[in-house]
């Protein structure tokens, strides 16, 4: 996580929000299966590393929890993103959903670890596609190292 002033032009700011989202989402669901929680902590992750990749672009920010919206345009700069359009709608249903009182909660938890799973590989393709704004962890480079 980032201290001192962020910069909302600065993807790696996106990026840095959105892997402690991601991280905590994991958690709450792992440890507590806290579905509303962990949907909320998800859908927060997937905004932000979209808006990082978006900015990292050239896009300018829009003010937007619609991931379906954030994803529609990522696909604008890459058509590989389209494969996730029906993950990005299902997880921002389910997140307006537990966000206020009156949403349909009855589904959230089971459809929780696909969301999660997809969600994991959304990430991947966004690390693939700008590398050099995610470190490294020197731990899993030197096991990779030892094992050679």
């Amino acid at each position: 996580m980032p201290t001192g002033k962020t910069n909302e032009q600065n993807p790696g700011d996106w990026f840095d929000f959105a892997q402690e989202r991601w991280l905590a989402a994991r958690l709450v669901w792992s440890e507590k299966q806290l579905a509303a929680s962990a949907t909320e902590l998800l859908q927060e992750a997937i905004e932000r590393y979209l808006k990082g990749y978006l900015i990292a672009n050239g896009w300018s920010l829009v003010r937007t929890h619609d991931l379906a919206a954030l994803l529609k345009a990522a696909t604008n700069y890459d058509a590989e993103f389209q494969r996730f359009a029906s993950m990005t709608i299902e997880l921002t249903e389910n997140f307006f959903a537990q966000h206020y009182p009156g949403g349909d909660l009855t589904e959230i938890a089971g459809d929780y670890e696909n969301l999660q799973g997809l969600s994991g590989e959304l990430i991947e393709l966004i690390e693939a596609k700008l590398p050099h704004y995610f470190k490294t962890d020197p731990v899993e480079s030197n096991d990779e190292d030892a094992s050679e």
